[in-house]
């Protein structure tokens, strides 16, 4: 039945015109979301190209622009453009000043790894080239109209699109500086990186329809077996598992990826191993090999596409930084903590783990190595554990964490994650904070906790919880 439903499963995918399939890594998506450089680029494009086209062509641009294409002479246009090159110059300037001072803001005092937000926010993406695009159209539109002959006053469309062009710039200034002022805010920028890592998890559920209906249990390395080495020094940020799937089927493999995405991997070391089904020549094996570690796409550094621990990481991160001594801003750690429950409990309502790709016979072909809410949760607490432990209002946000993580959890294996998660994280507090007075409030939460999650109602915080 199973091998039924993947074959027409199959024969739709190929009779269907090549779209964005869930799963299937688009190298121009993935090449273009991560050139900064491009949206300017190609906003001074388009600059330049109406700049020529409103002046050398008046008369039809006219009349699209009909009623605001100003009366001038060719030298008043050129002053009234310089003027309003200034003012966007002026305008860009700013916006470029408080961008910095935001980025060097949130660098020092939480994470330099926040940096990616930015770089893919509206003020990279849209209001930067805006000013871009209004600045070249205004020295391109000025250039022009030095070769425009004649004094006499005509309409001149390049000047209405130009205040339009301005109107516009002023109104991204004001988003930009009402933007910048939110993200200041600590409470703002951790939910915005939860959000943005929940997008990432809900993104990757999607793409698990497509997997097997199994338990994702990885069997042992044959002895028949050759590894799949890594072909460059990088992180892994995505894995093509439709090609993956479609070479293991074409050469008759079984693939195992070892490695999850966002970890590093070094040229030449094993990232998983391939087992054939038959006999394998070296020389086949090579090709098989080539084919299967272009599917494994890899970078210089992590990205956010597809690795929701890279989320859950900068949390962290912020939490850490914020318990240094230098800082010791415990309050901010308790709202990062906040931030991870609500994530957590999202994350455990969804399909984790290592995964399983079958071929249309319903045979298992493709492995591939992820991280389970065990794995999240380890990650979440560890280190703000290690920092925080003799601070008890940190100590009851994680273990409020544990308990409505467990409360929440959908299998007998994430229940029982969370449920050692409350007990070491309660152990390591009784070490961190031996003989202090409220150790006993903490206990008794922590066992209101543990009845919590058989069904009851999450306990409330003491008061210094607050």
């Amino acid at each position: 039945m199973r091998g039924t439903q993947a074959q027409a499963r199959m024969e739709a995918g190929l009779a269907a015109p090549r779209r964005a399939r869930p799963g299937e890594v688009h190298p121009i998506r993935w090449w273009v979301r991560r050139r900064v450089w491009l949206p300017p680029v190609l906003a001074a494009l388009a600059g330049a190209c109406l700049g020529i086209l409103f002046v050398e062509y008046p008369s039809p641009m006219a009349r699209v622009l009909r009623g605001v294409a100003w009366q001038a002479t060719a030298a008043e246009a050129r002053n009234m453009l310089s003027t309003v090159l200034g003012i966007t110059l002026t305008s860009l300037s700013i916006v470029l000043s408080l961008s910095m001072l935001v980025v060097q803001n949130a660098a020092g005092q939480y994470s330099p790894r926040l940096l990616r937000l930015f770089l893919h926010s509206a003020g990279i993406r849209v209001v930067i080239p805006m000013f871009v695009a209004t600045s070249v159209f205004c020295l391109v539109a000025a250039q022009e109209f030095g070769f425009v002959s004649g004094t006499g006053r005509a309409p001149r469309p390049a000047l209405g699109l130009a205040m339009l062009l301005l109107v516009a710039c002023e109104g991204a200034l004001v988003f930009q500086v009402l933007h910048t002022l939110q993200i200041m805010r600590v409470e703002k920028l951790v939910r915005w990186i939860r959000r943005e890592t929940l997008r990432v998890a809900r993104t990757q559920e999607r793409f698990r329809r497509w997997d097997a209906d199994m338990p994702a249990v990885v069997p042992a390395r044959p002895e028949g077996a050759w590894p799949l080495r890594a072909p460059a020094n990088g992180f892994i940020v995505a894995v093509d598992e439709r090609a993956l799937l479609a070479a293991a089927t074409a050469r008759g493999l079984v693939v195992h990826v070892s490695h999850a995405i966002g970890e590093p991997v070094i040229q030449g070391a094993e990232v998983g191993w391939v087992e054939a089904t038959g006999h394998a020549s070296p020389a086949s094996r090579a090709a098989s090999e080539a084919l299967l570690t272009r599917a494994i796409l890899l970078d210089r550094w992590r990205d956010e596409d597809a690795d929701v621990a890279l989320g859950v990481r900068q949390l962290v991160d912020v939490a850490i930084k914020a318990l240094s001594p230098g800082i010791n801003d415990p309050y901010t750690a308790v709202e990062v903590v906040d931030q991870l429950t609500f994530l957590l409990c999202e994350l455990s309502r969804l399909h984790l783990g290592p995964r399983v790709l079958e071929d249309e016979a319903g045979s298992a072909r493709v492995f591939l190595h992820a991280l389970a809410l065990r794995d999240y949760l380890e990650l979440a607490t560890d280190q703000i554990l290690r920092y925080g432990a003799s601070e008890p209002a940190v100590v009851l946000r994680l273990l409020r964490m544990a308990g409505a993580v467990g409360q929440r959890a959908r299998s007998a294996e994430d229940r029982r994650a969370a449920r050692e998660t409350l007990h070491r994280l309660l152990a390591e507090a009784e070490r961190a904070q031996a003989g202090a007075p409220w150790l006993e409030p903490l206990r008794r939460h922590a066992e209101t906790l543990e009845r919590a999650r058989a069904g009851g109602w999450l306990p409330p915080l003491p008061a210094h919880a607050f």
